[in-house]
């Protein structure tokens, strides 16, 4: 029996188990998987941390609540070092604007830049909505019971009684000025027009929009009243 046979038997004879080597491969591919969660966690780390900065830094621009700012992109901790993200959206609930609340603002902001400590930056640029519900719309209306729904891309519609008789209005809602929504009776079912009352025909200011931004066009929808809003070199101060 050579020496190499008696390695593997033993002493009662039997074949004796060989020792499983681990491969190098392996070892290194676990070390890679566990630096790679260890990166990926640490990225969503700075995420999370720049876009509660940036967002506590902008409600102060006319905001009632926080906003959600999600930041885009990866790797992200390039970005913080270099404290400009390129793409991020932007959405904030129930925000006051004169007579009316807004019940959502959604704005695809690019180009964000923030000094070293986040309370300073600006917004290249911001596009996207603000939706006012049709209770805040008929709020405005001043005529108790109305409920307005979609009638088509410019239109509403709704139920009025005015205690001579009831019928169904249609609307049309339009922009006019810089910043006022117009909203005009064009006809009406189980009664005349000349009946309506004034109230029945109103403005609803919508001039001061947080972060400044502008009030281009509107929309009605299943939702409400989408405005369609805009602003370019935004700057941000705590």
């Amino acid at each position: 029996m050579s020496a190499y046979d008696s390695d593997l038997t033993r002493p009662d004879g039997l074949p004796a188990k060989r020792r499983r080597r681990r491969r190098p491969w392996v070892v290194l591919l676990v070390v890679l998987l566990v630096l790679l969660g260890l990166l990926v966690a640490l990225d969503r780390i700075a995420a999370a941390y720049a876009e509660s900065r940036i967002s506590s830094e902008i409600q102060k621009q006319g905001f009632g609540a926080r906003p959600d700012v999600t930041i885009s992109g990866f790797p992200f901790v390039t970005q913080v070092l270099n404290r400009h993200f390129p793409h991020a959206h932007l959405t904030a609930r129930n925000v006051r604007e004169g007579p009316i609340t807004i019940s959502r603002i959604d704005g695809d902001v690019r180009d964000v830049r923030v000094d070293s400590g986040f309370r300073k930056g600006s917004l290249g640029r911001v596009d996207g909505t603000a939706t006012i519900g049709f209770g805040e719309l008929a709020k405005t209306a001043d005529e108790p019971g109305v409920r307005f729904t979609a009638a088509g891309p410019d239109k509403v519609k709704g139920d009025v009684d005015l205690g001579i008789g009831s019928g169904t209005v249609v609307w049309q809602v339009t922009k006019v000025g810089r910043d006022q929504i117009r909203v005009h009776p064009l006809s009406a079912e189980g009664f005349s027009l000349s009946d309506l009352d004034q109230d029945l025909d109103f403005t609803v200011p919508v001039g001061g929009l947080p972060l400044g931004l502008t009030f281009d066009s509107l929309s009605v929808t299943a939702k409400g009243v989408e405005l369609h809003v805009s602003g370019a070199h935004i700057t941000f101060s705590g």
